[in-house]
């Protein structure tokens, strides 16, 4: 068995390092062949856009999710646990869908323009391409990430500190602004970093929009054979997310080695009583919800209906097979993410703790790239050392687990810091074996952290575009796919239904998911 575990180490660790020497084998010689080019305004233009846009929807997401979380876990707002489920339902909205509704409505000539148009309002409204559409394009689906994180946060947080606090004669605000925030800064930092990644490696939305960031650049390289440059610019876009990774790694936001310890029974106390607050910020909260959520369903219906045929012949005439394909490949990632997950962090810890460092480094830079330049690196990998595999379900899978590993293994981590050793060293010393050990006692305690780390992995790979696009065998379709191609080819109706169809099935792991959110409060009454 432990040799069975080194050859799986191995393998993931040569998985990972596949997309590093790919950069490295076409991308610095052509960084250093353009040296001269990196001086260029167009260099800095590129990594201006980019840094500017992670920057600004990483500040406006987390203003908007410390509000939302402050009105839906800290005061008494009404409909609380409606707004909860609300709140969350952008996440389901791949990026790549959520840009061009957001063009078909808000667009120069999108619906908004005919609403205002046919009441005589304007004649023109302005052109959202560009940055500010994709900064409020990716703010409505990425607010959720720093909302959730907060939430989780705050129920974490020993109410009795706000008594002490109102006790010694502070409001409500210095309270909140005092003692609550510096409690949940970790929780802060954690969406923030969620977002700016989210940010630096989006495609999709900044395709739609027009907006040329590095991601984009590299999409424009890849279209234009011109491999060694796509590989270059993603060399570029390493260096810009290593302050987001090195912050990370030093607040203990991805490694979860904080692990707080505070009881969460207190959690419902001291609800901040809005009274005259309560209708502005409910109108708040329903304008959120119509801008990020009912206005893009709107708009997928909108392109439902742009045809003349019944909903049963788009059924019909919509690949069927990639409704089992998504399932499928969904699936089986999350299942494999998972397994490789407890291997590594069983294993690893205790015998080779330096080395998993380097591999969890390795991890986490391979969730800043694109999906993009995975998908091209495996290309690479597949075409000149093993094309028997190339367009394979095994390559397309080995994309998906480079890509997505990390959205798994860290709610994983965090439940086995959290039961830490105590348990199986009780078992051991009652005579039980290590099977039975870790069958009957540590995998019934590590199940919060691996249904919340499978969930993660199945929405986000039912989402992915480029590295299917690329990766997938001939004539292979996922939903994705086909909104890709239904989109480009202006198939508008099949775009919808397959958007439709993916939303449906996306959200019931994802309402799951967040209500695995709170691992940690249901193990530190555990933590002595």
């Amino acid at each position: 068995m432990s040799k069975l575990i080194k050859l799986i180490v191995c393998l993931l660790i040569t998985l990972f390092c596949i997309p590093f020497i790919y950069l490295f084998t076409y991308g610095l010689l052509d960084f250093i062949n353009s040296f001269s080019n990196i001086l260029s305004v167009a260099y800095f233009k590129l990594i201006f856009n980019t840094v500017i846009l992670v920057i600004s929807v990483t500040i406006s997401t987390l203003f908007l999710g410390l509000f939302l979380s402050w009105a839906t876990e800290i005061c008494d707002i009404k409909f609380t646990k409606i707004w909860r489920i609300l709140l969350i339902i952008p996440l389901v909205i791949p990026s790549y869908f959520a840009g061009y509704l957001f063009i078909l409505f808000y667009g120069p000539k999108g619906k908004l323009f005919d609403v205002f148009n046919s009441l005589g309002i304007v004649e023109q409204i302005p052109d959202l391409y560009g940055f500010i559409g994709s900064w409020l394009c990716l703010t409505l689906i990425c607010y959720p990430y720093v909302y959730i994180n907060i939430s989780t946060g705050l129920k974490l947080v020993d109410r009795r500190l706000e008594d002490a606090s109102r006790v010694l004669g502070q409001n409500h605000f210095k309270t909140f602004y005092k003692i609550i925030l510096p409690n949940i800064k970790s929780s802060i930092f954690a969406g923030s970093i969620l977002v700016a990644l989210y940010t630096l490696s989006d495609f999709g939305a900044v395709q739609a929009l027009q907006y040329q960031t590095f991601t984009l650049a590299i999409y424009t390289k890849y279209r234009s054979f011109d491999l060694e440059g796509a590989a270059s610019y993603a060399l570029i876009l390493i260096l810009l997310s290593m302050p987001i990774i090195y912050y990370a790694v030093n607040m203990s936001i991805l490694n979860s080695h904080k692990i707080s310890q505070r009881p969460s029974e207190v959690v419902t106390k001291n609800l901040y009583k809005l009274n005259k607050f309560q209708l502005p910020v409910q109108f708040i909260l329903i304008t959120i919800s119509i801008f990020s959520v009912f206005i893009p369903f709107i708009m997928i219906f909108e392109l439902i209906s742009r045809t003349n045929i019944s909903l049963i012949e788009m059924i019909q005439n919509m690949k069927i097979d990639a409704i089992y394909n998504t399932f499928i490949g969904s699936f089986v990632n999350s299942v494999l993410c998972v397994v490789f997950a407890l291997i590594i962090i069983t294993t690893l810890t205790k015998n080779n703790y330096k080395l998993r460092i380097i591999f969890e480094n390795l991890m986490y830079f391979g969730y800043t790239l694109p999906g993009l330049v995975i998908a091209l690196s495996f290309v690479y990998f597949s075409v000149n050392y093993f094309f028997s595999i190339y367009q394979t379900w095994i390559i397309l899978i080995s994309g998906y687990v480079v890509l997505f590993f990390s959205s798994g293994y860290s709610p994983i981590r965090t439940s086995v810091e959290l039961v830490g050793e105590r348990y199986s060293i009780a078992s051991k010393s009652l005579g039980k074996s290590p099977f039975v050990t870790s069958y009957k006692i540590l995998l019934p305690l590590y199940r919060p952290g691996i249904i919340k780390g499978f969930l993660n992995v199945f929405i986000l790979t039912a989402k992915e575009l480029p590295v299917t696009l690329v990766l997938a065998p001939l004539n292979f379709h996922t939903l994705s796919t086909i909104i890709w191609d239904g989109l480009e080819e202006a198939n508008f109706s099949s775009a919808g239904l397959a958007g439709l169809f993916l939303i449906i099935i996306i959200s019931i792991p994802t309402y799951l998911s967040i209500h695995t959110e709170n691992i940690k409060v249901k193990f530190s009454s555990r933590k002595k």
